[in-house]
């Protein structure tokens, strides 16, 4: 049996999906082969009088220690993405190192405000940076699945991803191993450092319960011709409101195939406000937590996926989430392909799914798949098959280890680097 590891991750690994389907998920299967994960979210600190908002001044000083029981036990450390190190408008895309500017800013605008979600992460990474043998040999791995040095203004939090960018930089050129979910997110960690490593999502299928799950749904579509009114196919995208602009890139195609095809339902998950309404014949609110929204998607009944993006940095760095999820939940799947790469290039047009570069291969794709019962079932068949192949959250737990065990072995390689 290998060798135990424990790895110690900065923050949760389940308070959002993205925490899930990075870290969270694998636990389990990581324990099976000797790997622990444990986050790092019990470091609490009460700041002695006057120092409350001073966290480096106050280390510095000596006026607390940090507890190191937690990073004595690990092996590894993992920092991820970014953390919210600053105050920020809780209503608009504004964000400042300072708490005063904020608090005029809600003054102001009379808008509120929050301060630092966490004033520790860059004390504790000076400590890191400046003092190397304050790990006591322990390796760094930096694990992202967004480019958050593109973080594009439309997504509301823009402002406040700028001001961690230098942090993030730091972290990206710091790391002894840069974990990415997708080619693209390679390649830009590859500008900071020479170690990254790829290890695509994956999916647990236990939690896509029902017909979807036991391989039925894609057959039983194709026998019935649609889950919709009257046969027709429901056709279904699931985002948060803010993703109303990828959705634009397919709208009037699902419009026109929903006026075309008697009985299309348009079906939105994970969003409900007036501008979503605007847009589908059913909507469905958030679901949190990963396994109750995927079964959710499941009792969705989806016949087609939709999965537009717009053509950018930050959406060419998205991964092929939404053609798993839609794939376990028997549907077929229908997504943007990007000039110079994008998340669905994993999709082999015509066999386990359809992709569309422009608006036009969009109203011809959604209307074949609209009309054609068997080829919604072949699709989705296909894919649900290639997903279980080589998607299951048991298979990469394997290429995490691996990754993790590589990283424990070249401790310092991060600090060396930075050096060259």
């Amino acid at each position: 049996m290998a060798t135990p590891l424990n790895v110690l991750v900065y923050g949760a690994l389940d308070a959002g999906s993205c925490d899930v389907f990075r870290m969270g998920m694998y636990r389990d299967h990581l324990d099976d082969l000797g790997v622990t994960l444990r986050p790092w979210t019990e470091l609490r600190v009460e700041f002695p009088a006057g120092w409350e908002n001073r966290p480096q001044e106050a280390l510095d000083a000596g006026a607390f220690e940090l507890d190191r029981s937690a990073l004595d036990w690990a092996d590894v450390i993992v920092f991820r993405r970014y953390y919210f190190t600053s105050a920020a408008c809780l209503v608009c895309d504004t964000a400042s190192r300072s708490e005063t500017e904020m608090a005029e800013h809600g003054r102001l605008t009379g808008h509120a405000v929050r301060g630092p979600l966490d004033r520790l992460l860059r004390p504790i990474w000076r400590r890191i940076t400046e003092d190397p043998a304050w790990l006591g040999g322990r390796a760094i791995v930096y694990e992202t699945d967004d480019d958050v040095l593109a973080t594009p203004a439309w997504s509301g939090h823009s402002a406040i991803a700028g001001l961690e960018s230098g942090l993030v930089r730091s972290m990206l050129e710091r790391a002894d191993l840069v974990t990415v979910s997708t080619p693209p997110l390679e390649r830009m960690a590859g500008r900071y450092n020479r170690a990254v490593r790829l290890v695509r999502n994956a999916i647990e299928p236990d939690w896509y319960a029902g017909p979807a799950a036991a391989g039925g749904a894609a057959e039983a579509a194709g026998a019935r011709g649609g889950t919709g009114p009257s046969g027709g196919p429901r056709i279904l995208f699931y985002g948060v409101p803010a993703r109303l602009r990828d959705y634009a890139v397919c709208r009037d195609a699902i419009d026109e195939t929903a006026r075309a095809v008697a009985g299309t339902r348009r079906i939105w998950l994970g969003g409900d406000d007036d501008a979503v309404r605007a847009v589908a014949d059913e909507v469905h609110g958030y679901v949190r937590g990963a396994p109750a929204f995927a079964r959710s998607l499941v009792e969705a009944r989806p016949d087609i996926g939709v999965a537009p993006v717009t053509d950018e940095p930050f959406n060419k760095a998205r991964s092929e989430l939404h053609w798993l999820e839609y794939s376990m939940a028997g549907a077929a799947t229908i997504a943007s392909r990007l000039m110079g790469g994008g998340p669905y290039d994993v999709i082999r047009d015509g066999v386990d799914g359809l992709t569309a570069r422009n608006r036009s291969q969009w109203r011809e794709g959604l209307r074949s798949l609209a009309e054609s019962p068997t080829l919604r079932a072949e699709l989705a068949g296909r894919a649900r098959e290639r997903v279980l192949a080589e998607y299951r959250a048991a298979d990469r737990a394997v290429e995490w280890a691996d990754a993790y065990r590589w990283a424990a072995e070249h401790a310092g390689r991060g600090t060396s680097a930075v050096r060259d």
